[in-house]
């Protein structure tokens, strides 16, 4: 265990994740009919309690990259989602605080649909395609950090539903250093959020919430996938 808490072993764990989509190229991309941010890493019970205006935790640059997206691309519907456990309760939830910062931010209340319920990646992908309604046939955008997307897209895609990728949080960029040595927290945790994902993707295979062990960018237009899976 301590080889991977302070050598590049955990970089063998988590690289492979957060490299399996790029990067969106936004000055080629189609743009998106709407935007879906999935468990932006904030904490409102901390920045109530401590009379500041947010919190972050891992994954929180969400918000402030969708308010960008959402002013470059001003049409753009916008769902959030994150919650969803007994605790904490409305207003204090990460989707209410997502909501609240992205209006903060500018972007006008009537463009953001809230999903505060779901509790696995699974139910967030199920509960948000709800949102999404009949224009899931359109050209969306899924924002959630780099290594949980393989798994978040094979849950979508499970349903008949093929987003665009923006991978955010890169808790690993290239090239692989086999000399570099992490500081012991570090490495750990490098390794237990590569650990949990690779262990989130073999039991979502297994049961059948994913539509591959090892979801990747999709050879197909998302409508065409769409129509595969129509009855």
């Amino acid at each position: 265990m301590l080889l991977f808490g302070v050598t590049s072993l955990s970089e063998v764990v988590v690289a492979p994740l957060v490299s399996r989509f790029p990067p969106v190229e936004l000055a080629n991309a189609e743009p998106p009919y709407g935007l879906i941010v999935l468990g932006a890493g904030l904490n409102e019970v901390y920045a109530a309690e401590m009379g500041v205006p947010m919190e972050f935790e891992d994954g929180g640059e969400a918000v402030p990259i969708v308010a960008l997206l959402a002013r470059r691309y001003p049409q753009a519907r916008i769902i959030v989602s994150g919650g969803g456990s007994a605790y904490p309760l409305a207003p204090l939830r990460a989707a209410d605080g997502m909501r609240r910062l992205l209006i903060d931010f500018g972007v006008t209340a009537d463009r953001i649909e809230v999903d505060a319920d779901s509790q696995t990646t699974a139910q967030r992908a199920l509960n948000t395609l709800r949102l999404v309604g009949d224009d899931r046939d359109q050209t969306w955008w899924v924002i959630t950090p780099a290594h949980r997307m393989p798994r978040l897209i094979g849950a979508y895609r499970r349903h008949g539903f093929d987003p665009v990728a923006y991978p955010i949080d890169f808790k690993w960029m290239p090239p692989f250093s086999p000399t570099y040595l992490y500081g012991v927290p570090d490495g750990l945790a490098l390794t237990d959020a590569g650990a949990k994902e690779w262990f989130g993707l073999v039991l979502y295979y297994l049961t059948g919430r994913t539509d591959a062990l090892f979801p990747g960018p999709s050879p197909r237009p998302a409508r065409e996938m769409a129509a595969a899976h129509s009855p």
